[in-house]
């Protein structure tokens, strides 16, 4: 039981994600803590049975809002044990990619994003449900991002020009598009063709590249944006228009808005869900859980 009228707050820090390794949050917090009027507890991830652990602070704690400390990994795991209750989730970019934090436009500085989780008004955002087992908070993919994020983790490489790095290397193997068959409501199923299909629930990837032109956080749908195979100049106006927000006016782009759907792949792939690899991927029920999870950084 809580015997403090101050509000509650358990950190969740990821020392091994890009700045997780800052060594002034505990100085940070602890002054935030006063100006601010909250207690507070950390939890330092360790890369075994930290779900569980999570769960067992939380039970334990009863914060109002357990605060990720990392990149979009920590924040999906995180958030993971807060959908469909009250609890809040606060995100402290820190991570070598930082996704839904940029769509949310939280500052990377710790002092300016702890004030504005502590500060801003509570929003509630969905979160797309994937095979009724993995959450997606920002976006998923299958082809180009899926393999470059799999080479990104196999190097050990970090931050924004460890990504440019892998892009370029899968840039010049050419490209490898795959076949896939999708099912939503109210359309027959189709078989097509992509070098790229993108799961979205946000606009754009931390890069700033807009992948999602008219994806919204709280609407109950998700855009389903498939690249399809294109000719070798395509690449420099998809990049040009990705970073003006024209994506979704281009030929050899496609997006679906839907509330549910089903794509099957005929040739296992892998499939990245907020940076995290799901290997062997070979069906993909998604579907909305609208409004299902609360942030204190609104």
């Amino acid at each position: 039981m809580k015997n403090s009228s101050k509000k509650r707050i358990l950190f969740v820090i990821n020392p091994k994600s890009g700045r997780g390794q800052r060594q002034d949050i505990d100085e940070v917090v602890s002054r935030f803590s006063e100006e601010f009027k909250f207690d507070f507890q950390f939890y330092r991830t360790t890369g075994e049975g930290d779900k569980e652990k999570i769960r067992q602070h939380i039970k334990e704690y009863q914060p109002d809002t357990v605060m990720a400390v990392g990149g979009d990994g920590t924040v999906n795991m995180v958030a993971g044990e807060l959908i469909g209750h009250d609890i809040k989730l606060g995100i402290i970019p820190a991570g070598s990619a930082n996704g839904l934090a940029y769509n949310l436009e939280i500052p990377e500085n710790l002092e300016a994003a702890l004030k504005k989780n502590l500060s801003g008004k509570v929003q509630s955002i969905d979160v797309i449900r994937i095979n009724k087992k993995y959450y997606c908070l920002h976006l998923g993919d299958i082809g180009l991002n899926a393999r470059i994020v799999k080479r990104f983790e196999k190097e050990g490489s970090k931050g924004m020009l460890g990504y440019g790095k892998q892009l370029f290397k899968e840039l010049f193997e050419g490209k490898t598009y795959f076949s896939f068959y999708i099912k939503l409501p109210e359309h027959r199923r189709k078989k097509m063709k992509a070098e790229m299909l993108v799961i979205a629930n946000a606009k754009s990837f931390g890069t700033g590249a807009i992948i999602n032109p008219t994806g919204k956080l709280n609407d109950g749908k998700f855009e389903i944006v498939i690249i399809r195979p294109y000719p070798w100049w395509f690449i420099f106006t998809f990049i040009y228009s990705a970073f003006s927000g024209n994506l979704h006016k281009m030929n050899y782009i496609k997006i679906y808005s839907a509330s549910e759907a089903i794509i099957t792949l005929p040739k296992v792939q892998e499939f990245q869900i907020d940076g995290e690899i799901i290997p062997e991927t070979k069906e993909i029920n998604v579907e909305i859980l609208h409004n299902s999870l609360k942030l204190a950084c609104g």
